[in-house]
C-alpha cells in the first residue's frame, strides 16, 4: 500500500469539520458525529484556507471567508486528524489524511499540480522562482526551469519516504481493526477494504503520478541536456567567432606586418633600382662604339662624336695565339691597355677556337704601338698558357685574300730522276694493250712506273727492231734488272732503249752551286721535297729574300743544261701578287658581262684576271707583277664583289625566314639580280646592271611594303603586362597609330599584336626592354615637363637622359634620326634652351634605331669628321679607294689596299730620297712637256686666267671658260662679254672660223659688180672709195651680231627663269614638307590634350582610363 503524500487530497476525502471521527460500517451509512450536512460539505465555513495553511498567513487576513487553521504535521510530514485519547477512540483514517476536520492537506516543498491543473504556456522564466521561491507554485503562469539535478534525487527519495509511510498506515489501520470489538469488526472490515480499496488505487495513482514524474524528469533532464547541448553549442559558436576574430586580427596583423615588409623590400629594390639606374646611366654616359670602315678603326663617344681613329695606312693585324678556351675579349683588351695603350686604339676583330682548350685572336691596332707590345708581351704567361704573338698586314673587310700568302719569294724546281726505259713484246696487239693498261701507274720498287703503246720511230735504225705488239715502259728505278722487268710486265722479250740516267747528287750539287753564284741573289733556304718522288720527280724549293730574287733565279734557268746528260727544268715561281675571292655562282650569272669585260681587258704583261666557274661558286683569281696596276685592279673587282648596299627601306627582318629566301630565289629568276642578305648589318646587297637593278629594287620595296601592313604577336611575360597596361600601350599607339597595336588581356599569356616595319618592330622591342625594369622613377606627374624640341609637355612614355632633362618620345627619334641630314655631331641634349650641350649616350642612340639605321648614322657621323679635317686626314690616291691616312706625318705609307706608297706630306706617289718640293718641280717640269706636246697635238689651249686646258669642239670662236671669262679663241685674248663679237667681227672677219675670207671674197665680188654698174652708167669713180662698199658689206654682219646676241639673251633669260622655277618648285616642296609636318604635329597636340582631357574628366568622378 502506497500513499500520495505530499498530493492535494481531493474532495471526497476531506474532513468535513475538525476534530469529528468518522465511522462507517457495512451495513449502514456512515455515522458522523458532529458532522455537517452532505449540502455544507463544501461551506465556506468549513473549508480551510489554503493560503494561511500553506504559507501561514493570507492576503484577506481577518477578511477571509475560509477559516485559518494551521494542521499539526509529525516527524513523518503526515497531518494529523485526531489525537488518540485515553477513552480509547480510535482514529479516523481516510484518504491516507489523519487530522482534524476542515483542516488542509499539508503541502510538499516540491509540490506537484493536480492532473486537471493547467500550467500557463509562457516559456518566460518566473522572476520569483529564479529567487529560489514563488508564492503561485505550479499555477504561476510563468516557467519554473529546474537548475539543479539534484532536485531529482530529493524527489526519488521523498517517494520512497512516502510509500514507506503508507505501509506503515496500513499496518496500523489493520491492527486497530483487530483491536476493535467484534460488532465493529464487520464495519471496520468493510471500512478496512474500501479503505484497503482506496489505498490500492490511492498507490496506482501515486505509481502512475511516480511514472509521470519520471518521465517530465527525464523529458526536464532531456530538455536540460538539450539546452546544455545548445548552450556549448552557442558557446562553442562563441569560442569559434572570438577564435576567428582572433585568427582575423591575427592575420590582419601578419598582412600588416607583410605589407610592412613588402614596402621595406620595395622600398629596397627601387633604392637598388636607382643605384642600377644611376650606375647604368653613368656606364652609358661613359659607353663608346668601335667601328671598322675597311681598314681604318674608329672609336664614337657619346653623340657619336669621334674619340679615336687608326687609319688603314698606320694600323696592322696581330695574331694572338695559345689563349684559353674561356678568355674574354675584354681580357685581351686589357693586356694592351695595362702597357699604357688606350683602348680606343685596339679591337678584337675574331676569337675562333683552335682546338678543345685554346683560341686564336685577331686583333687590330696602330702599327707603331702594336709590333712594341707584341715585341714586349710574346712569351709571357697568361692563365698558365705561354701566349705567342704575330704581327701581319692589315687585310679588310669584303677584300680578296692572298692566295700564295708566304710562298711569292719561293721558285719550285722539278725534273726527271734517272730512270730506265724498256720495250716489252707481246704475242699479238690485244695482249699488249692488255698489259699496258694494267701496269700503267703500278708500282716497282717504290716508284710508279708510266706504259704506253710502242710507236714507230720516224727513221733510223732503230726501225729495223719496232714490233707494233710492244708497249714502253718508263720510270723504272735504275738498279731495277731486266728479269725483274719481264716478271713484271709478264713479257719474255724485254729489252732496255735509251734512258735518261745520270749522278743525281751531282747534278743537285750543281743546281745548287748555279743559285749560290748568281750575283746580287741571296738564297734563304734549298730543300729537296720527296712527296712526289715516287712519280719519278724531284723536286727542289729554293726560297730567296724577295720575289724579285726567285725571278731572276728562274730567268737564269729557263732553257739551261748544266750537261748534255742532264734533264731540262720546270721552274714554277707564283706572281708577287696573288688574289682569290670566292662568290655564289649567282652573283657572277647576275654580274657575268663586267666579268667578262675584265677578263677580256686583261694583258699578258700586265694583270690579268682568270674566273674559275664551278657547281655553285665562282673562283676569281686576280694576279700580277707590278704592285700598283695590281693593286688598282684589285679595288676595281673588290667593289664590283662587294655589291650595292639597300638602304634601310628596303629591309624587313621576315626576309630572313625560308619564305623570304624564296622571295630573293624569285627576284633572281624574274630578273637576274642577285640579292644577297648581310646579316651582320641586318641589310641586303644587290648584284646586276641597269634595268634589271631597277625592277628588283621595285619588287622588294613592294614585298617589304606588304610585310610592314601584316600584323605579328607577341606574348608578354607577367612582369611586363603592368607596364603595358599602365603607359605603355598608349605611348606605342601614339608613335604608331591607334590601329596598329591592341592588347589582349583575356588571353593566357597575354599577347600583344602590333602591325608595322622594321621600326615598329624594334619599338616593341626597346618597350619590353623598358617593362622589364620600369621604374617611375622622378616622373609621377609628368604633365608639368616641358620638352625641350616641342616647348610642349611631354607626351604619356617621356625619356629621361643622363642630364635629366624629358623628352616627348617622338621628339627625340625625330632629332636623332634627322642627324643623317643636318650631320650635326655630336648629338647634344637641347635642354636649358639649347645650353645644356651634354652628348647623347650611345645606347639612347641605338633605342631608336635599328641596327641598319645606326650603322648608316655611324657612317655620316665619321665622312663628316673627315670632311670637318680636311687637312688631317686624306683619301688614297687611287681611284675608287676608299682607305684614309693621316697627312703632315712626315713618313711613307702604303695603302692596305691598292699597295700605292703616298707621301703623307705633298699627298703624291712615294719619292725615297727626294724633297717634296723636288718632287714637285720635277712632276711640274715632266708634266708640263707632256701636256704641252698633247696639247698641240690634238689641238687643245690653255685659259689664259686660270690656265686650264680648253678645247674648242664646235660653234664659234667665242669661248667662255668655267672661271667665268670670255676668250677668243683664234688669238686666246679675254674681253669683255660685251666686246667679244665686236673684236670678232672687226678682227677676224665673223665669229665663225672662215668668215674673214668669206668677207673679203664677198667684198672683192661686190667692188666688182658696183665697177660694171658704174662703167655702164659712164661714172667715172676713180679710186673708188673702200669704206661704202664696206659699210655696206658690215651691215648684215652686224646685224647678225646683234641677233645672236639677243639670242644670247634670251637664253640666258630662259635659263634664269628655269633655274628660278627649280627654286621655286623646291621651295614649294620644302613648305609642303614643312606644311605636313606641322600638320602631324598639330594632330599630335590636339591628340594629346584630348587625352589629357578625358584624363581630368575621368579623375574628377574617380575613374580610370586604360588606353
Amino acid at each position: 500500500m502506497a500513499s500520495n503524500t505530499g498530493q492535494r487530497v481531493p474532495p471526497q476525502f476531506t474532513s468535513a469539520a475538525p476534530h469529528q471521527q468518522v465511522v462507517q460500517s457495512n451495513k449502514s451509512p456512515i455515522k458522523t458525529v458532529g458532522s455537517v450536512p452532505q449540502s455544507q460539505k463544501h461551506d465556506a465555513k468549513n473549508t480551510i484556507c489554503r493560503d494561511f495553511s500553506k504559507h501561514g498567513k493570507c492576503q484577506y487576513g481577518d477578511k477571509c471567508k475560509f477559516p485559518h487553521v494551521q494542521a499539526p504535521v509529525d516527524k513523518a510530514g503526515i497531518s494529523v486528524r485526531a489525537q488518540n485519547s485515553s477513552n480509547g477512540a480510535g482514529h479516523h483514517q481516510h484518504g491516507g489524511f489523519n487530522g482534524p476536520v476542515g483542516e488542509r492537506r499539508p503541502q510538499s516543498d516540491h509540490h506537484k499540480p493536480s492532473p486537471n491543473f493547467k500550467k500557463a504556456s509562457s516559456s518566460q522564466p518566473c522572476p520569483d522562482w529564479k529567487d529560489g521561491k514563488c508564492k503561485f507554485g505550479d499555477r504561476c503562469r510563468y516557467s519554473h526551469p529546474d537548475t539543479s539535478h539534484g532536485h531529482a534525487i530529493e524527489d526519488k527519495a521523498t517517494h520512497i519516504k512516502k510509500t514507506k509511510h503508507i505501509e506503515q498506515q496500513a499496518q496500523l489501520a489493520e491492527v486497530a481493526v483487530q483491536e476493535r470489538s467484534p460488532g465493529h469488526a464487520i464495519e471496520d472490515k468493510a471500512a478496512h477494504i474500501k479503505k484497503t480499496k482506496h489505498i490500492e488505487q490511492q498507490a496506482h495513482l501515486s505509481q502512475a503520478a511516480a511514472q509521470k514524474h519520471q518521465a517530465a524528469e527525464k523529458a526536464r533532464l532531456a530538455n536540460e541536456a538539450e539546452g546544455k547541448r545548445r548552450l556549448e553549442a552557442v558557446q562553442a559558436q562563441e569560442a569559434k567567432r572570438q577564435q576567428a576574430k582572433q585568427e582575423a586580427a591575427r592575420r590582419q596583423q601578419a598582412r600588416e606586418k607583410e605589407e610592412a615588409a613588402r614596402k621595406a623590400r620595395f622600398a629596397e629594390q627601387e633604392a637598388i633600382k636607382k643605384a642600377q639606374l644611376a650606375e647604368q646611366e653613368a656606364l652609358q654616359s661613359a659607353a663608346t662604339w668601335q667601328h671598322v670602315f675597311g681598314s681604318t678603326l674608329v672609336s664614337f663617344s657619346a653623340g657619336l662624336e669621334v674619340k679615336g681613329l687608326v687609319t688603314g695606312f698606320e694600323s696592322c693585324l696581330l695574331t694572338i695565339r695559345n689563349i684559353p678556351s674561356d678568355a674574354k675579349p675584354q681580357e685581351i683588351i686589357d693586356l694592351f691597355t695595362q702597357q699604357g695603350m688606350s683602348q680606343h686604339d685596339v679591337r678584337v676583330v675574331s676569337l675562333q677556337p683552335t682546338d678543345d682548350s685554346h683560341r686564336e685572336a685577331k686583333v687590330l691596332t696602330s702599327t707603331d704601338k702594336g709590333r712594341l707590345v707584341a715585341v714586349g708581351l710574346d712569351g709571357i704567361e697568361f692563365r698558365n698558357e705561354t701566349l705567342e704573338f704575330e704581327v701581319g698586314e692589315i687585310v679588310s673587310a669584303n677584300t680578296m685574300g692572298e692566295s700564295n700568302s708566304g710562298h711569292a719569294d719561293t721558285l719550285t724546281i722539278t725534273w726527271f730522276s734517272p730512270s730506265l726505259t724498256m720495250v716489252a713484246t707481246y704475242s699479238s696487239m690485244d695482249i699488249a694493250r692488255q698489259q699496258q693498261q694494267s701496269l700503267n701507274r703500278k708500282i716497282v720498287r717504290g716508284r710508279r712506273i708510266k706504259t704506253e703503246i710502242n710507236r714507230p720511230p720516224p727513221i733510223g735504225p732503230a726501225l729495223h727492231f719496232y714490233n707494233p705488239n710492244s708497249i714502253k715502259i718508263m720510270g723504272i728505278p735504275i738498279d731495277t734488272p731486266v728479269s725483274e722487268v719481264e716478271s713484271v710486265a709478264g713479257s719474255l722479250s724485254v729489252r732496255s732503249i735509251k734512258s735518261n740516267i745520270y749522278d743525281l747528287q751531282e747534278f743537285l750539287r750543281d743546281l745548287q752551286q748555279h743559285l749560290i753564284s748568281l750575283p746580287n741573289i741571296r738564297m734563304v733556304s734549298f730543300d729537296r721535297v720527296k712527296d712526289k718522288e715516287s712519280d719519278g720527280l724531284v723536286t727542289i724549293k729554293a726560297r730567296f729574300e724577295n720575289w724579285e730574287d726567285a725571278n731572276t733565279a728562274r730567268t737564269s734557268l729557263e732553257g739551261k743544261r748544266f750537261r748534255s746528260e742532264y734533264p731540262t727544268f720546270r721552274l714554277q715561281l707564283p706572281p708577287p701578287l696573288d688574289f682569290r675571292s670566292v662568290i655564289p655562282i649567282q652573283q657572277y650569272e647576275a654580274q657575268q658581262r663586267l666579268w667578262d669585260t675584265f677578263a677580256k681587258d686583261s694583258s699578258d704583261k700586265g694583270p690579268r684576271v682568270y674566273i674559275d666557274k664551278r657547281a655553285n661558286v665562282a673562283i676569281i683569281r686576280l694576279s700580277g707583277d707590278e704592285k700598283r696596276l695590281v693593286g688598282a685592279l684589285k679595288v676595281r673587282v673588290e667593289t664590283l664583289v662587294a655589291g650595292e648596299k639597300l638602304d634601310a627601306i628596303y629591309w624587313h627582318r621576315s626576309l630572313l625566314r625560308r619564305e623570304g629566301r624564296e622571295f630573293l630565289a624569285k627576284v633572281f629568276s624574274s630578273t637576274k639580280v642577285y640579292v644577297r642578305i648581310d646579316y651582320k648589318t641586318q641589310s641586303l646587297k644587290i648584284y646586276g646592271e641597269g634595268e634589271s637593278k631597277e625592277r628588283a629594287r621595285r619588287m622588294i620595296a613592294d614585298e617589304v611594303a606588304r610585310l610592314g601592313l601584316q600584323e605579328w604577336t607577341v606574348f608578354l611575360k607577367r612582369q611586363s603586362v603592368g607596364y603595358f597596361v599602365r603607359k605603355g600601350l598608349a605611348a606605342l599607339k601614339e608613335l604608331l597609330g591607334e590601329d596598329a597595336v591592341s592588347l589582349d588581356l583575356a588571353s593566357t599569356p597575354c599577347k600583344l599584336t602590333i602591325r608595322g616595319g622594321e621600326n615598329a618592330r624594334h619599338t616593341l622591342s626597346n618597350f619590353i626592354d623598358q617593362s622589364l625594369n620600369d621604374l617611375d622613377l622622378g616622373l609621377s606627374d609628368s604633365s608639368n615637363d616641358i620638352c625641350p624640341i616641342c616647348y610642349d609637355a611631354v607626351s604619356n612614355n617621356p625619356l629621361v637622359l643622363g642630364c635629366k632633362h624629358i623628352y616627348c618620345t617622338d621628339c627625340i627619334r625625330h632629332y636623332i634620326t634627322s642627324a643623317s641630314e643636318t650631320k650635326n655631331f655630336p648629338l647634344t641634349c637641347m635642354g636649358d634652351e639649347a645650353k645644356c650641350k651634354i652628348p647623347i649616350s650611345i645606347p639612347v642612340i641605338r633605342k631608336f634605331l635599328p641596327q641598319q639605321q645606326f650603322e648608316n648614322l655611324v657612317n655620316i657621323a665619321f665622312f663628316t669628321y673627315l670632311d670637318q679635317h680636311p687637312q688631317e686626314f686624306r683619301y688614297c690616291t687611287t681611284p675608287d679607294c676608299t682607305q684614309i691616312y693621316r697627312a703632315n706625318t712626315q713618313s711613307m705609307l702604303k695603302c692596305p689596299s691598292c699597295f700605292a706608297e703616298v707621301c703623307s706630306s705633298c699627298h703624291e706617289e712615294a719619292h725615297e730620297g727626294m724633297s717634296c718640293e723636288d718632287r714637285q718641280a720635277r712632276k711640274a717640269q715632266h708634266e708640263e712637256q707632256l701636256n704641252d706636246s698633247w696639247a698641240t697635238t690634238h689641238g687643245v689651249k690653255r685659259c689664259p686666267a686660270c690656265s686650264v686646258y680648253i678645247e674648242k669642239v664646235e660653234g664659234c670662236n667665242h669661248m667662255t671658260c668655267r672661271c667665268g671669262v670670255h676668250i677668243c679663241w683664234i688669238c686666246v685674248r679675254v674681253f669683255p662679254a660685251q666686246q667679244i663679237y665686236t673684236h670678232l667681227g672687226e678682227v677676224h672677219g665673223g665669229p665663225f672660223d672662215g668668215d674673214g675670207d668669206r668677207r673679203n671674197l664677198d667684198l672683192r665680188h661686190a667692188l666688182a659688180l658696183q665697177h660694171q654698174l658704174d662703167e655702164e652708167r659712164n661714172i667715172n669713180v676713180p679710186g673708188f672709195p673702200l669704206r661704202a662698199p664696206v659699210q655696206v658689206g658690215l651691215a648684215p654682219v652686224d646685224r647678225w651680231f646683234r641677233e645672236e646676241e639677243g639670242h644670247a639673251a634670251e637664253r640666258r633669260e630662259r635659263e634664269r627663269r628655269e633655274a628660278e622655277a627649280q627654286r621655286l618648285a623646291a621651295f614649294q616642296q620644302r613648305q609642303r614638307q614643312e606644311q605636313e609636318f606641322q600638320r602631324r604635329f598639330n594632330e599630335r597636340q590636339e591628340r594629346v590634350a584630348r587625352e589629357m582631357e578625358e584624363r581630368r574628366r575621368n579623375e574628377g568622378r574617380g575613374g580610370c582610363l586604360i588606353m
